[in-house]
């Protein structure tokens, strides 16, 4: 019985993480020069995430940055390759670099 419980326990505490696990809408600078404009992109946290329903917004204004340097890394499961690039966060209002996967 006890071992119901627990296995029953370990599962919901699984399910639920991938509960708040989703898809968002991101502004992407893909090539790092602000005279080309910027791109909307689909990021999710896990290939297994729902696809999330894109919703209008307003592009933000690019900054001048420099590329970083590239570090080799093997691509999670289910992803062909990474690249580091610009993302816009509405939380900060700031462009911050971050590994984007396909």
């Amino acid at each position: 019985m006890k071992i119901i419980k627990v296995t029953s326990i370990l599962m919901s505490l699984m399910l639920s993480s991938y509960s708040f696990a989703a898809c968002k809408w991101v502004w992407v600078d893909h090539d790092y020069d602000f005279t080309t404009p910027a791109i909307q992109k689909q990021v999710c946290d896990s290939t297994l995430d729902i696809p999330a329903i894109k919703t209008p917004s307003i592009q933000p204004i690019q900054t001048p940055q420099i590329k970083p340097i590239e570090t080799p890394s093997i691509p999670p499961l289910g992803t062909t390759n990474c690249r580091t690039q610009s993302v816009y966060d509405y939380a900060s209002g700031k462009w911050v670099n971050k590994k984007i996967c396909n």
